[in-house]
């Protein structure tokens, strides 16, 4: 089993913590996680807000990215008349426009209430992605906003991102039918394995997934999924043949990324998760507490940390059989 050392390599202690803010040209500052309340600070934001921002910052842009990828997609199939029917096309399109008001079909396809309870409970835009990004980004600096309705965002603008890169690849001939293997007829916990070309090399990555298939394999039915795009239709494929949400079935993602997106995005979509690298949110107890616990206590999933010295299997063990 590869050392966490190897799995993170070492960086900045503050960083790792989350601590570590240039929201401002005050900045860069670090925050001790010793300071009190009103010691380590100059424009009057705590650690919490600094982690929970953080965590925005990284999203936003992500998202940004992922929406750019989708938007150049949606002009290419536009030129060379793609397969994709003129109506559908133009549903995308108004998922882009910052003026498109009333929700949206297309999205309500994507995302329906009753395989993404969670992420609807979280209020879900279902309308233009573009106006939920932009009424994300209003709460930005020099704005104040409490640090759970920053995650409730990151968490929304997550599930935007994940839907835009599986239209991207829709319009690319790609299939939501690219992850083999069928459900059995009994609800039971999955273990889904996903990787993309920004994680570990390849030789850590896969040495460390056959071992989490390998301890896991009894307590979970185990895929694998070569990208985050596919989430979204799994989990459909999760109510059509069950009937229940990803989020009652102690279903786990295990993301390999350096990027925030799939994680996170997974997480929005109902099910656990087990991201390596782990994300840096150990300095603010509020965003560990609404992570780890407080999206468990109410949907039923949550962010499961794995502590530096632990294997990663344990973690999705003991999560398997609680």
């Amino acid at each position: 089993m590869a050392d966490q050392e190897e799995v993170r390599p070492a960086g900045c202690g503050y960083g790792l913590l989350g601590l570590c803010c240039v929201s401002c040209l005050q900045g860069p500052c670090r925050r001790s996680p010793f300071d009190d309340a009103v010691s380590g600070r100059f424009c009057g934001n705590d650690g919490d807000w600094i982690v929970a921002n953080n965590l925005m910052e990284r999203i936003s842009l992500e998202s940004l990215q992922s929406m750019a990828a989708f938007r150049d997609a949606l002009g290419r199939a536009s030129r060379l008349g793609a397969r994709v029917d003129s109506s559908r096309l133009e549903e995308m399109r108004l998922l882009l426009s910052p003026f498109s008001g009333g929700p949206s079909p297309l999205l309500e396809a994507i995302y329906p209430e009753e395989a993404f309870p969670s992420l609807h409970a979280l209020g879900f835009s279902k309308g233009s992605w573009m106006t939920g990004l932009l009424k994300a980004s209003a709460g930005r600096p020099p704005a104040k906003r409490d640090p759970e309705a920053i995650l409730i965002d990151v968490l929304r603008l997550s599930a935007m991102a994940l839907a835009a890169e599986a239209l991207s690849r829709e319009l690319e001939g790609s299939t939501p039918e690219e992850s083999d293997g069928s459900l059995p007829d009994a609800p039971c916990p999955v273990l889904l394995l996903i990787s993309d070309e920004s994680g570990f090399p390849n030789d850590s990555r896969e040495a460390l997934m056959k071992e989490i298939d390998g301890a896991c394999r009894k307590g979970a039915r185990i895929y694998r999924l070569p990208h985050a795009a596919l989430l979204p239709s799994f989990a459909r494929r999760v109510s059509a043949k069950w009937g229940i949400p990803a989020s009652m079935t102690k279903s786990i993602a295990v993301v390999f990324s350096s990027s925030m997106l799939p994680g996170m995005g997974a997480l929005a979509l109902g099910f656990s998760l087990v991201s390596l690298p782990g994300y840096p949110i150990q300095g603010s107890p509020l965003v560990e507490k609404y992570l780890t616990q407080d999206l468990k206590s109410r949907f039923g999933h949550a962010y499961l940390t794995v502590p530096p010295r632990e294997e990663p299997c344990e973690a999705i063990i003991r999560s398997l059989t609680s």
